[in-house]
């Protein structure tokens, strides 16, 4: 139970930090410029990135189409949605 609140708690932080990184560069921009979660993948390992897409494709090419389109979504929102389901989850089973 533990690990699991840490983890929710871990996920939460990042969201955090990458809506702060979101911020940054769209004052730095002077537009709004958002972060998808693949692109804040491909910037941390892009080979790991296209290696996951791949398996998926070839393992679980009806996930594929869905999982697409989360990473399209805001990096902070998929983690933080992510985060606070856990952290919630483990609340509620306590």
């Amino acid at each position: 139970m533990v690990l699991f609140r840490i983890i929710g708690l871990l996920l939460i932080t990042l969201a955090l930090m990458a809506l702060g990184s979101d911020a940054l560069r769209s004052l730095e921009a002077g537009k709004v410029e958002i972060r998808s979660l693949a692109e804040l993948w491909a910037l941390l390992s892009q080979t790991s990135l296209d290696s996951f897409l791949a398996w998926v494709a070839a393992h679980a090419a009806a996930v594929s189409g869905p999982l697409n389109t989360v990473f399209s979504y805001p990096a902070w929102a998929v983690l933080g949605v992510i985060g606070i389901v856990i952290a919630g989850l483990i609340r509620v089973t306590r």
